[in-house]
């Protein structure tokens, strides 16, 4: 194309307004199946705050199939549940899921798909969301394998829009990866090209930052920033349909903000708890946790950045982010290695000059020489840098000819809704810079690990296909 046993602890809150958390774990015995104490009724039940022991028949292991959606039982309440469901930061075993809600209580029923539609797989009840919020960390899951999930009132019927996931492949595992991107939801609502890519039943989805504009307009907070962006229908369809894994970049807190700013420590603070709040995530190494690593099996590791958070000290991004991305990428061996930015690391200078350069790697050029040469120096395979912020989408290579990364690509993710750069009608298309989309847009990507070929279709709000582009990696 160009195109399940219940194992639970209950966590204390974390960060302004978070919910409570809580883990579930799949029982397996020796032989793979689940197991179950006796008596057991086949529901792990969470009652007031505690967890219970128990066991939910998981049914087989091993990769399941990709079944026609699932139809819950019940009734959408859309006033108790207006802001969707979101699931993220997809493993091997275990993915976080999400709910807003007006309700006091609820539960949850999860499923997996199976070679004839659905079979049960958990069912949690007395869930009692925090701030409007419940988060769970699902655990002890299938592999490569799709569930859904849908939240319930304590009446039982009356429930969320259901959700989709698919887990992480197994680390021995290798396929073709389906995955899109987008960033910059500045404006455009409902953002239609997130519509179009629900229907694809991704394995996941990437958000590049600024998916909240804090900045701009009626100072409500953060909070009520991120309500407004998962209750427009677009994100609310991307969101119920796939993963999502995200980082985040300056319009989450401010345009260009600084520490350097009186007051900024706190606003960062409450801005970062806000953020996971509503897209749910793991917490990775660093005192901010936003950067981390997702694996997917041998076809791909999925390795995010924090472009914004640790601006200091002259430095880009911290020497422990530094460190930890060159030595997991020199420890990898997945067939792609993707890098998510929120801003570019590709050289522009031939383009635009030095304008705004001090907000992007191209304003840090020890530490963006510093990667860029570890790639090379140790000829490291197989690696895609993938960007938001131009507010444009396209595809680069990273260097001029002569620099360290002049094989190297980075992709413009399409913006799904902020302003489209100016700077693009003073860019042409070239050898080095293939591909410019002046519109709004989401990314597909296919990965096939195989062939070692991407190919990158950028989709439009009418759902075709903008402009499209492959890379042999």
């Amino acid at each position: 194309m160009r195109q399940q046993a219940g194992r639970f602890s209950a966590l204390a809150p974390v960060g302004i307004g978070l919910a409570l958390t809580l883990g579930l774990g799949l029982g397996c015995g020796d032989d793979g199946t689940s197991t179950q104490p006796d008596g057991a009724s086949g529901d792990a039940v969470v009652a007031d705050g505690a967890a219970t022991d128990g066991a939910v028949d998981a049914g087989p292991t091993g990769p399941g199939p990709e079944p026609a959606p699932w139809d819950p039982p019940g009734q959408e309440n859309i006033s108790a549940f207006a802001w969707g469901v979101q699931s993220g930061d997809a493993e091997p075993g275990s993915v976080w899921l999400s709910v807003r809600t007006l309700e006091p209580s609820l539960s949850l029923t999860v499923v997996r798909g199976v070679a004839n539609g659905w079979d049960p797989a958990v069912t949690l009840d007395n869930l009692t969301p925090v701030d409007g919020v419940v988060q769970l960390h699902l655990t002890d899951l299938v592999p490569d394998t799709t569930y859904s999930y849908a939240f319930y009132a304590a009446d039982g019927t009356q429930r969320s829009r259901p959700g989709r996931f698919r887990t992480a492949l197994a680390p021995d595992q290798s396929r073709v990866i389906r995955f899109g991107g987008t960033h910059g939801l500045g404006g455009n609502l409902p953002w239609p090209s997130f519509t179009h890519a629900a229907v694809e039943r991704l394995d996941f989805f990437l958000l590049l930052g600024d998916t909240i504009y804090a900045d701009w307009g009626a100072d409500v907070g953060f909070v009520e920033k991120f309500r407004e962006v998962l209750s427009a229908e677009g994100f609310s369809d991307i969101s119920a349909s796939t993963s999502l894994i995200a980082t985040w970049d300056d319009h989450e807190v401010e345009n260009n903000w600084s520490y350097t700013t009186a007051g900024m420590d706190a606003k960062v603070t409450e801005a970062l708890a806000a953020y996971r709040q509503a897209i749910p995530q793991n917490v990775g190494p660093g005192p901010l946790g936003v950067w981390r690593l997702l694996r997917w099996g041998q076809a791909m590791d999925v390795f995010v950045l924090d472009c914004r958070g640790e601006r200091q000290n002259g430095k880009y991004i911290s020497p422990e982010q530094m460190t930890w991305l060159k030595d997991e990428l020199l420890l990898s061996t997945a067939r792609f290695k993707i890098i998510v930015n929120s801003v570019p690391i590709a050289d522009f200078s031939a383009y635009i000059g030095s304008i705004e350069a001090a907000d992007r790697w191209q304003g840090y050029p020890t530490q963006r020489s510093e990667i860029l040469s570890h790639i090379a120096d140790y000829t490291i395979p197989g690696v895609l840098w993938l960007t938001g912020d131009f507010h444009m989408g396209g595809v680069i290579k990273v260097d001029a000819p002569g620099g360290p990364a002049a094989e190297e690509w980075e992709v413009m993710v399409g913006p799904a809704g902020s302003p489209i750069n100016a700077y693009i009608g003073f860019i042409s298309e070239s050898d080095r810079l293939p591909v410019l989309v002046s519109q709004w847009s989401y990314t597909l990507f296919e990965a096939d690990p195989v062939t070692g070929v991407v190919d990158i279709n950028f989709i439009g709000d009418s759902g075709t296909v903008v402009d499209a582009w492959s890379l042999q990696l």
